[in-house]
Protein backbone atom coordinates (compact mmCIF):
# COMPACT_ATOMS: atom_id res chain seq x y z
CA UNK A 1 0.00 0.00 0.00
CA UNK A 2 1.69 3.38 -0.99
CA UNK A 3 1.16 6.68 0.70
CA UNK A 4 -1.93 8.04 -1.29
CA UNK A 5 -4.05 5.20 -0.56
CA UNK A 6 -2.68 5.02 3.08
CA UNK A 7 -3.79 8.66 3.66
CA UNK A 8 -7.04 8.27 1.70
CA UNK A 9 -8.00 5.40 4.20
CA UNK A 10 -6.94 7.29 6.83
CA UNK A 11 -9.22 10.07 5.52
CA UNK A 12 -12.31 8.26 4.54
CA UNK A 13 -12.11 6.68 8.35
CA UNK A 14 -11.80 10.14 10.24
CA UNK A 15 -15.47 12.13 9.47
CA UNK A 16 -14.46 14.41 12.26
CA UNK A 17 -17.01 17.38 12.47
CA UNK A 18 -14.04 19.59 13.95
CA UNK A 19 -12.29 22.11 11.35
CA UNK A 20 -10.21 24.99 12.22
CA UNK A 21 -12.45 27.15 14.83
CA UNK A 22 -15.76 26.14 12.78
CA UNK A 23 -18.93 25.21 14.77
CA UNK A 24 -20.89 24.59 11.93
CA UNK A 25 -18.97 23.70 8.26
CA UNK A 26 -16.60 20.96 8.32
CA UNK A 27 -14.81 18.85 5.40
CA UNK A 28 -15.03 14.96 4.88
CA UNK A 29 -13.31 12.97 2.35
CA UNK A 30 -16.31 10.58 1.61
CA UNK A 31 -15.91 7.14 -0.01
CA UNK A 32 -19.75 7.64 -0.62
CA UNK A 33 -19.80 10.86 -2.23
CA UNK A 34 -16.76 9.99 -3.97
CA UNK A 35 -14.64 13.26 -3.10
CA UNK A 36 -15.13 16.18 -1.18
CA UNK A 37 -18.09 16.51 1.13
CA UNK A 38 -18.84 20.02 2.76
CA UNK A 39 -20.55 18.93 5.77
CA UNK A 40 -23.44 21.22 7.66
CA UNK A 41 -23.69 20.00 11.48
CA UNK A 42 -26.92 22.05 12.55
CA UNK A 43 -26.53 19.71 15.98
CA UNK A 44 -23.73 20.36 17.29
CA UNK A 45 -25.86 19.90 20.71
CA UNK A 46 -26.42 16.28 19.86
CA UNK A 47 -30.24 16.20 19.31
CA UNK A 48 -31.72 13.73 17.44
CA UNK A 49 -35.21 12.03 17.13
CA UNK A 50 -32.79 8.47 17.06
CA UNK A 51 -30.45 6.68 19.43
CA UNK A 52 -28.59 4.37 17.43
CA UNK A 53 -26.79 1.73 18.60
CA UNK A 54 -23.52 2.34 16.30
CA UNK A 55 -23.68 5.99 16.27
CA UNK A 56 -20.47 7.77 17.05
CA UNK A 57 -21.36 10.88 17.70
CA UNK A 58 -21.42 11.10 21.39
CA UNK A 59 -24.43 10.84 23.89
CA UNK A 60 -27.26 13.38 23.93
CA UNK A 61 -27.74 13.76 27.30
CA UNK A 62 -25.88 16.60 29.02
CA UNK A 63 -25.39 18.76 26.36
CA UNK A 64 -26.69 22.27 26.61
CA UNK A 65 -28.99 23.12 23.86
CA UNK A 66 -27.29 25.40 21.12
CA UNK A 67 -29.44 27.62 18.71
CA UNK A 68 -28.48 27.68 15.06
CA UNK A 69 -26.76 31.03 14.16
CA UNK A 70 -27.75 31.21 10.38
CA UNK A 71 -25.69 33.88 9.71
CA UNK A 72 -22.60 32.22 11.23
CA UNK A 73 -23.77 28.81 9.30
CA UNK A 74 -23.82 30.93 5.92
CA UNK A 75 -20.41 32.70 6.89
CA UNK A 76 -18.70 29.01 7.37
CA UNK A 77 -19.49 28.14 4.48
CA UNK A 78 -18.92 30.96 2.21
CA UNK A 79 -15.29 30.92 3.96
CA UNK A 80 -14.47 27.55 3.28
CA UNK A 81 -15.77 27.14 -0.04
CA UNK A 82 -12.98 30.29 -0.44
CA UNK A 83 -10.45 27.84 0.54
CA UNK A 84 -11.25 25.33 -1.56
CA UNK A 85 -10.91 27.40 -4.32
CA UNK A 86 -7.60 29.12 -3.76
CA UNK A 87 -6.25 25.78 -3.68
CA UNK A 88 -5.25 26.43 0.32
CA UNK A 89 -7.53 22.90 1.06
CA UNK A 90 -5.48 20.82 -1.00
CA UNK A 91 -2.55 21.54 0.59
CA UNK A 92 -3.47 21.09 4.06
CA UNK A 93 -1.29 18.96 6.28
CA UNK A 94 -4.31 16.28 6.73
CA UNK A 95 -5.27 15.68 3.32
CA UNK A 96 -2.03 16.34 1.31
CA UNK A 97 -1.29 12.68 0.61
CA UNK A 98 -4.67 11.96 -0.54
CA UNK A 99 -5.41 11.76 -4.24
CA UNK A 100 -6.31 14.89 -5.83
CA UNK A 101 -9.15 13.37 -7.17
CA UNK A 102 -10.75 12.51 -4.23
CA UNK A 103 -10.17 16.05 -2.92
CA UNK A 104 -12.95 17.50 -5.83
CA UNK A 105 -15.95 19.29 -4.50
CA UNK A 106 -19.13 16.79 -5.23
CA UNK A 107 -21.12 18.19 -2.53
CA UNK A 108 -22.35 20.08 0.79
CA UNK A 109 -24.38 18.03 2.87
CA UNK A 110 -26.58 18.68 5.82
CA UNK A 111 -25.30 16.22 8.28
CA UNK A 112 -23.85 16.46 11.50
CA UNK A 113 -24.17 14.78 15.44
CA UNK A 114 -28.36 14.72 14.93
CA UNK A 115 -31.06 14.94 12.95
CA UNK A 116 -31.02 17.98 10.68
CA UNK A 117 -34.91 18.52 9.85
CA UNK A 118 -35.65 18.71 13.34
CA UNK A 119 -33.89 22.33 13.73
CA UNK A 120 -36.45 25.26 13.39
CA UNK A 121 -33.81 27.10 11.42
CA UNK A 122 -33.83 23.95 8.31
CA UNK A 123 -35.83 26.01 6.11
CA UNK A 124 -33.64 28.86 6.45
CA UNK A 125 -30.69 26.62 5.83
CA UNK A 126 -31.78 25.44 2.71
CA UNK A 127 -32.96 28.39 1.08
CA UNK A 128 -28.67 30.03 2.12
CA UNK A 129 -27.32 26.85 0.13
CA UNK A 130 -29.41 26.69 -2.23
CA UNK A 131 -27.95 30.23 -3.37
CA UNK A 132 -24.73 29.71 -2.58
CA UNK A 133 -24.84 26.96 -5.36
CA UNK A 134 -26.58 29.12 -8.09
CA UNK A 135 -23.37 31.46 -6.68
CA UNK A 136 -20.32 28.99 -6.56
CA UNK A 137 -21.36 26.61 -9.19
CA UNK A 138 -19.67 28.84 -12.06
CA UNK A 139 -16.58 28.49 -10.65
CA UNK A 140 -16.06 25.53 -9.00
CA UNK A 141 -18.17 23.26 -11.00
CA UNK A 142 -21.42 21.09 -10.77
CA UNK A 143 -22.11 19.67 -6.71
CA UNK A 144 -24.58 18.63 -5.59
CA UNK A 145 -26.72 19.37 -2.51
CA UNK A 146 -27.53 16.66 0.22
CA UNK A 147 -29.74 16.10 3.04
CA UNK A 148 -28.62 12.57 5.39
CA UNK A 149 -31.67 11.91 7.42
CA UNK A 150 -33.49 9.27 9.67
CA UNK A 151 -36.07 10.51 7.69
CA UNK A 152 -38.49 11.41 11.01
CA UNK A 153 -39.48 14.42 10.60
CA UNK A 154 -39.00 14.56 6.45
CA UNK A 155 -42.80 14.93 6.40
CA UNK A 156 -43.09 18.14 8.43
CA UNK A 157 -44.29 21.40 6.59
CA UNK A 158 -40.98 22.84 7.68
CA UNK A 159 -39.01 20.13 6.59
CA UNK A 160 -40.69 20.10 2.88
CA UNK A 161 -39.88 23.97 2.65
CA UNK A 162 -36.88 23.71 3.29
CA UNK A 163 -36.28 20.27 0.67
CA UNK A 164 -37.93 22.15 -1.88
CA UNK A 165 -35.66 24.71 -1.89
CA UNK A 166 -32.40 22.47 -1.47
CA UNK A 167 -33.30 20.08 -4.18
CA UNK A 168 -34.46 21.95 -6.80
CA UNK A 169 -31.25 21.96 -8.41
CA UNK A 170 -30.08 18.24 -8.71
CA UNK A 171 -30.16 17.28 -5.09
CA UNK A 172 -31.02 14.27 -3.43
CA UNK A 173 -31.91 13.35 0.16
CA UNK A 174 -29.64 10.17 1.42
CA UNK A 175 -32.34 8.48 3.96
CA UNK A 176 -31.37 5.70 6.72
CA UNK A 177 -33.59 2.39 6.66
CA UNK A 178 -31.68 -0.19 8.80
CA UNK A 179 -34.13 -2.62 9.85
CA UNK A 180 -37.44 -4.49 7.73
CA UNK A 181 -38.93 -5.49 11.97
CA UNK A 182 -40.13 -3.15 14.44
CA UNK A 183 -37.95 -5.36 16.92
CA UNK A 184 -34.93 -5.09 15.10
CA UNK A 185 -35.60 -0.91 14.40
CA UNK A 186 -36.10 -0.63 18.38
CA UNK A 187 -32.89 -2.58 18.66
CA UNK A 188 -30.61 -0.47 16.31
CA UNK A 189 -31.96 3.04 15.82
CA UNK A 190 -33.42 2.82 19.53
CA UNK A 191 -36.23 5.51 18.76
CA UNK A 192 -39.06 5.74 20.76
CA UNK A 193 -40.55 6.37 16.52
CA UNK A 194 -41.66 3.22 14.88
CA UNK A 195 -40.69 1.85 12.06
CA UNK A 196 -44.02 1.77 9.94
CA UNK A 197 -43.58 6.16 10.21
CA UNK A 198 -40.27 6.07 8.80
CA UNK A 199 -41.24 3.78 5.94
CA UNK A 200 -44.41 5.90 5.23
CA UNK A 201 -42.00 9.05 5.42
CA UNK A 202 -39.87 7.53 2.72
CA UNK A 203 -42.49 6.38 0.45
CA UNK A 204 -44.33 9.70 -0.17
CA UNK A 205 -40.29 10.98 0.05
CA UNK A 206 -39.40 8.90 -3.15
CA UNK A 207 -42.79 10.13 -4.75
CA UNK A 208 -41.53 13.84 -4.67
CA UNK A 209 -37.63 13.64 -4.80
CA UNK A 210 -34.22 11.58 -5.55
CA UNK A 211 -33.84 9.11 -2.71
CA UNK A 212 -30.82 7.56 -1.69
CA UNK A 213 -30.87 4.58 1.05
CA UNK A 214 -28.54 4.13 3.56
CA UNK A 215 -28.40 0.89 5.41
CA UNK A 216 -25.95 0.37 8.34
CA UNK A 217 -25.25 -3.60 8.45
CA UNK A 218 -23.88 -5.16 12.35
CA UNK A 219 -23.34 -7.14 15.15
CA UNK A 220 -24.91 -5.19 17.91
CA UNK A 221 -23.89 -7.15 21.06
CA UNK A 222 -23.67 -10.53 19.61
CA UNK A 223 -27.22 -10.69 17.69
CA UNK A 224 -26.73 -9.78 13.63
CA UNK A 225 -29.93 -9.99 11.10
CA UNK A 226 -31.56 -12.47 10.46
CA UNK A 227 -32.81 -14.44 6.95
CA UNK A 228 -35.79 -13.21 8.31
CA UNK A 229 -35.00 -9.37 9.19
CA UNK A 230 -33.51 -9.15 5.85
CA UNK A 231 -36.33 -10.89 4.45
CA UNK A 232 -38.35 -7.93 5.60
CA UNK A 233 -36.01 -5.26 4.60
CA UNK A 234 -35.85 -6.20 1.20
CA UNK A 235 -40.03 -6.42 1.04
CA UNK A 236 -39.71 -2.68 2.57
CA UNK A 237 -37.29 -1.70 0.27
CA UNK A 238 -39.57 -3.02 -2.77
CA UNK A 239 -42.65 -1.18 -1.22
CA UNK A 240 -40.47 2.21 -1.27
CA UNK A 241 -39.41 1.38 -4.92
CA UNK A 242 -42.55 0.64 -6.37
CA UNK A 243 -43.78 3.94 -5.15
CA UNK A 244 -41.55 5.74 -8.19
CA UNK A 245 -38.71 3.54 -8.91
CA UNK A 246 -36.85 6.42 -11.06
CA UNK A 247 -36.39 8.18 -8.25
CA UNK A 248 -34.70 5.96 -6.18
CA UNK A 249 -31.01 6.68 -6.65
CA UNK A 250 -29.28 3.53 -5.39
CA UNK A 251 -28.78 1.89 -1.66
CA UNK A 252 -25.86 2.06 0.12
CA UNK A 253 -24.83 -0.81 2.40
CA UNK A 254 -22.19 -0.18 5.01
CA UNK A 255 -20.96 -1.53 8.33
CA UNK A 256 -18.90 -0.12 11.57
CA UNK A 257 -15.51 1.58 10.95
CA UNK A 258 -15.26 3.58 13.84
CA UNK A 259 -15.78 3.32 17.56
CA UNK A 260 -19.60 3.83 18.58
CA UNK A 261 -20.62 4.76 21.79
CA UNK A 262 -22.28 1.94 22.70
CA UNK A 263 -20.05 -1.12 23.20
CA UNK A 264 -20.61 -4.55 21.64
CA UNK A 265 -21.33 -3.07 18.24
CA UNK A 266 -18.91 -4.51 15.90
CA UNK A 267 -18.68 -4.59 12.01
CA UNK A 268 -19.48 -7.54 9.75
CA UNK A 269 -17.35 -9.00 7.00
CA UNK A 270 -17.98 -7.39 3.50
CA UNK A 271 -19.33 -11.19 2.54
CA UNK A 272 -21.62 -10.41 4.57
CA UNK A 273 -22.89 -7.05 2.80
CA UNK A 274 -22.22 -8.79 -0.60
CA UNK A 275 -24.96 -11.53 0.30
CA UNK A 276 -27.69 -9.08 0.95
CA UNK A 277 -26.44 -7.13 -1.98
CA UNK A 278 -27.22 -9.96 -4.07
CA UNK A 279 -30.57 -10.42 -2.53
CA UNK A 280 -31.82 -7.35 -3.31
CA UNK A 281 -30.34 -6.81 -6.83
CA UNK A 282 -32.21 -10.65 -7.38
CA UNK A 283 -35.15 -9.08 -6.20
CA UNK A 284 -35.41 -5.60 -7.27
CA UNK A 285 -33.39 -3.88 -10.56
CA UNK A 286 -31.45 -1.18 -8.22
CA UNK A 287 -28.02 0.06 -7.95
CA UNK A 288 -26.86 -1.51 -4.74
CA UNK A 289 -23.48 -0.56 -3.33
CA UNK A 290 -21.08 -1.78 0.13
CA UNK A 291 -18.70 0.08 1.47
Amino acid sequence: MNEQEKALIAAWSDHSRMWENNTWVYPVISRRAGGLSVGINLNPDHHCSFSCAYCQSGPQEGHKRIPVDIDAVERELRQFLAIYESGEFAKCKAYENVPAENKLIKDICLSGDGESTIVKEFPEVCRRMRQIQKEFTPRLGNFKLRLITNASHIEAPASQQGLSQLLEGDGEIWAKLDAGTEEWFKKVNRSPLHLEKILDNLTKTIKLYPLCIQTMICNVQGEIPSEQEIERYIENLAAIHSANPANLVEIQLYTVIRQTLLKGVEPLPKEFLENVKTKITGALPVKVRCF
